[in-house]
C-alpha cells in the first residue's frame, strides 16, 4: 500500500505523577529504556516508516521536549491547562497544527515498530491499535462489534464484552478530527476527557476500525511496576 500518513502527533503534556521522583526532574517521555528515552525511540520508528512530521503536544517540563524538537527537526505545542484538563483537550487546542491524516500516540509508550507498519498499511482511514491481554495492571479493555470500535473503560463490567486491550496508537483521519473538534466544543466538560474515551463515544457515528496484534510486544509506562516490565519483559523483544 501506498505511504500516505507522513504526519504523528505525540501527546505528552501530562505530569506523570505516578512516576514520581523520576517525573520531578524530566516528563515521562524522557524515561530511558535501555539505550534510549522512550521520545527518541518513538521518533526513531516513526522516521523509519516514513513520517516525516513529528508534532508534539506539551505541558508538563515542556522545555526538555522544545529542546529535543529543536535538534531533531519536530514541532512541539504547549498546551497552557495541561495541569487541569486532560488528553482530548491537548489533543483539539493543538489541532491547528495538524494538515492531514496521522498516527497519534502516547508518549509514554515502549513499542515494537510493527505497531506503526500495521497502522499504516492498514485499509481503514481511522484505526485504533488494540493488543491480546498483557496482565500488566492499569490496562484499559476494548468491546470490538463487527469489526470497530464500540467501547472501552478501565473496568470490564463497563463493557458488553471485553475483546482486546489499548495499546495508545492510533490512525486518525482529517474528517475524525473535524467531529472530534465539533464534539469538544459542544460538549460539557470535554475539557477533563482522555482523548480515547471521546473518540470511543462518537464512535457510533464515526466507524473506527480495530487492527489487533494479539502477540505485539508493547507496554505503557505510567508507574515503576510497568517500568520494571518494559526492562525485563518488553525491551528484549524489542528490535
Amino acid at each position: 500500500m501506498t505511504q500516505t500518513i507522513e504526519t504523528a502527533v505525540i501527546l505528552a503534556a501530562g505530569r506523570g505523577t505516578r512516576l514520581q521522583p523520576y517525573t520531578f526532574d524530566i516528563p515521562k517521555g524522557f524515561m530511558p529504556v535501555g539505550d534510549e528515552r522512550l521520545i527518541e525511540r518513538s521518533v526513531r520508528l516513526l522516521k523509519e516508516n516514513g513520517i516525516k512530521n513529528v508534532i508534539i503536544g506539551t505541558g508538563h517540563l515542556h522545555e526538555h521536549y522544545e529542546k529535543f524538537a529543536q535538534e531533531n527537526g519536530l514541532t512541539t505545542f504547549l498546551s497552557p491547562d495541561f495541569a487541569t484538563t486532560g488528553s482530548f483537550h491537548t489533543l483539539i487546542y493543538g489541532s491547528e497544527n495538524i494538515k492531514g491524516d496521522f498516527l497519534l500516540l502516547e508518549s509514554d509508550l515502549l513499542y515494537h515498530s510493527d505497531a506503526i507498519k500495521g497502522l499504516l498499511h492498514h485499509s481503514a482511514q481511522d484505526v485504533i491499535l488494540t493488543s491480546g491481554f498483557t496482565q500488566s495492571n492499569d490496562e484499559v479493555y476494548v468491546e470490538i462489534v463487527n469489526g470497530n470500535l464500540k467501547n472501552l473503560s478501565k473496568k470490564k463490567e463497563e463493557l458488553n464484552s471485553v475483546d482486546a486491550e489499548l495499546v495508545g496508537i492510533w490512525k486518525i483521519s482529517m474528517d475524525l478530527l473535524e467531529k472530534l473538534k465539533q464534539y469538544h466544543a459542544e460538549t460539557e466538560n470535554s475539557a477533563n476527557k482522555d482523548y480515547e474515551i471521546a473518540i470511543a463515544e462518537i464512535s457510533s457515528d464515526n466507524p473506527v476500525s480495530v487492527l489487533k496484534v494479539d502477540d505485539l510486544a508493547w507496554c505503557e509506562i505510567d508507574n515503576q511496576e510497568h517500568l520494571e516490565r518494559a526492562k525485563e519483559e518488553i525491551l528484549p523483544r524489542l528490535d
